[in-house]
């Protein structure tokens, strides 16, 4: 964080210092990501340039930039503090004084799933969700064991088809407005969550047992120290409030993602990425030259006119002094290599990117093809996956859809999404990102030798790698089968097909179990800790057909 700035407001002033100090403390404690320092820089900007008193911590709360993670910091500073607290939602210890208990969808329900994806997609930016936006981002979510879509037909009850074929998961939304959680207004509908229906999600998501980014709950993990947020289940709701003012942030540090690689984020990772081969005391710089290789089916613009491209090629080179190519590309939208000065060989850096701007991203996810695009690159050999979403996901009319499907892509699936604003900003991202990466191979080349064995794959290695994994195989069919099954992401269906190759493998090994219906559905996550107990449950009845 920069050095403290001048407070518009007098009366700001002691606020401003205890969030300076708070910084401070995590800091010298166990250091600080620049993720988190980016948040906590972003509110210390804004109550240092508020020209309004901050008198509690309701006022606080309205603060642009202070989400409630952040508000957590400032417990004990503002005197009478506990009513404030109860009606943003920050203590939610002392609930329920009628005495009645709150009703909660059961986990993994349809009903649970629309409310907490109604709850992500009003949490920041829009108060309410539209039928088909909330169907399909309940839909991609996967935390429903069920489909939220009809499962016979769209027929109304009388055309055609009986009350019951044409029941559907969506009818759970009358049970969410009949208990007060969800209110519907206007035509065509809008729908919104009351104040208990909010407080309903959060208790959803602290009680859920979803998977999260190791990365993310290590930033939150850092500042327990401080906060005193002990209970895996605060640290849960920290989570959440983090990613979702992550995901709904309209404007983005351009180059964050990039700092942080070349100041070491990834350095818990130095063993894990590849590196070109060495000799003993050669340095990266010295022996290799980092180029940048953007696919030629790249479209950089609407017009399919390759002067554009060429344009946006000769840009990056110009503007960042870096060596860039275009080829035709097995998989991905961007790779870099490392050349060898004297060999002529190349190298492909542990690093991947794939572009989409948000109408292209839209149209995959309602045809299940970025899972297919996912999946390829989850198993072409790089560790660094790169996710990169050009333009702003709240000018679509999916736009829950949209961040649901960035939201899954990184805290269940493990890549790094990264978001620009448009195509100039995405030409920066790559000249940025070429540097840092280049930077991060100067810092990390000797420190390599010790203890990574890993070899960066030349680039013919990588190319026929690439093409062996577009040869239709049974796993694969068997892979895209297990991917439309609720709770099943590409991690999961992966380490399904590492047990089990094909479904007639899979089929024996319950057929082994006939008779236990219970240890037919816990198998598989017995048997690997990448799977849940619902995602092992729905391949059973996919399977099995019970």
């Amino acid at each position: 964080m920069e050095n403290r700035r001048p407070v518009s407001c007098p009366e700001n002033e002691s606020l401003a210092s205890y969030l300076w100090n708070k910084r401070q403390e995590m800091a010298d404690a166990d250091g600080i990501s620049d993720r988190l320092d980016m948040t906590l820089h972003k509110a210390y900007r804004n109550i240092c340039e508020s020209k309004s008193h901050i008198r509690t911590i309701k006022d606080l709360s309205q603060t642009k930039g202070v989400g409630k993670w952040t508000l957590r910091l400032f417990k004990g500073f503002f005197p009478n503090e506990s009513e404030g607290e109860q009606a943003l939602g920050v203590a939610g210890k002392e609930k329920g004084a009628k005495g009645t208990k709150r009703y909660l969808p059961q986990k993994n329900s349809v009903s649970y799933a629309l409310l907490i994806t109604l709850y992500r997609g009003t949490s920041n930016s829009c108060s309410f969700m539209r039928k088909q936006e909330l169907i399909d981002a309940t839909e991609a979510s996967g935390l429903s064991k069920s489909s939220d879509r009809p499962e016979k037909g769209s027929g109304k009850p009388g055309q055609f088809s009986s009350p019951r074929d044409w029941y559907s998961g969506w009818s759970c939304m009358k049970t969410l407005i009949a208990k007060g959680l969800v209110v519907k207004s206007s035509n065509p509908a809008k729908y919104m969550l009351t104040e208990e229906g909010k407080e309903a999600a959060v208790e959803c998501l602290v009680r859920s047992g979803l998977a999260v980014s190791t990365e993310l709950l290590t930033t939150v993990e850092e500042c327990t120290s401080i906060t005193g947020m002990r209970s895996q289940a605060e640290l849960h709701v920290a989570h959440a409030a983090l990613v979702t003012e992550e995901i709904n942030s309209s404007s983005v540090d351009d180059y964050s993602t990039c700092k942080s690689l070349e100041s070491g984020e990834v350095e818990g990772q130095e063993n894990c990425l590849a590196m070109p081969p060495y000799g003993f005391g050669q340095k990266f710089e010295d022996v290799y030259d980092v180029i940048l290789i953007l696919d030629d089916r790249e479209q950089f613009a609407r017009s399919s006119h390759g002067s554009r491209s060429k344009k946006v090629v000769d840009s990056i080179r110009s503007q960042f002094k870096i060596q860039v190519e275009v080829r035709h590309l097995p998989i991905g939208d961007g790779i870099w290599l490392a050349r060898h000065r004297n060999l002529n060989k190349e190298y492909v850096l542990d690093f991947i990117v794939e572009r989409k701007n948000v109408d292209d991203l839209r149209m995959s996810v309602r045809d299940h093809r970025y899972k297919d695009q996912k999946l390829r690159l989850l198993r072409c050999g790089l560790h660094k996956l790169i996710y990169l979403v050009e333009g702003d996901p709240n000018s679509s009319d999916a736009a829950e859809s949209i961040k649901t499907a960035c939201f899954t892509t990184e805290i269940l699936e493990g890549f790094d999404v990264q978001r620009t604003t448009g195509l100039s900003d995405t030409v920066k991202r790559y000249g940025f990102l070429t540097q840092s990466i280049n930077q991060y191979y100067k810092t990390h080349f000797t420190k390599s030798k010790d203890g990574n064995n890993k070899v960066c794959p030349s680039y013919d290695e990588f190319v026929k790698k690439c093409q062996d994994l577009e040869k239709m195989t049974v796993s694969d069919v068997f892979a895209l089968q297990l991917m439309q099954v609720p709770q099943v992401t590409e991690e999961v269906a992966l380490a399904v097909l590492d047990l089990y190759p094909t479904l007639l493998s899979l089929a024996r090994a319950y057929s082994l179990l006939e008779g236990d219906t219970r240890a037919q559905e816990e198998m598989l996550k017995n048997q690997s800790k990448s799977i849940s107990v619902g995602a092992s449950r729905n391949i059973f009845k996919l399977v099995w057909g019970s």
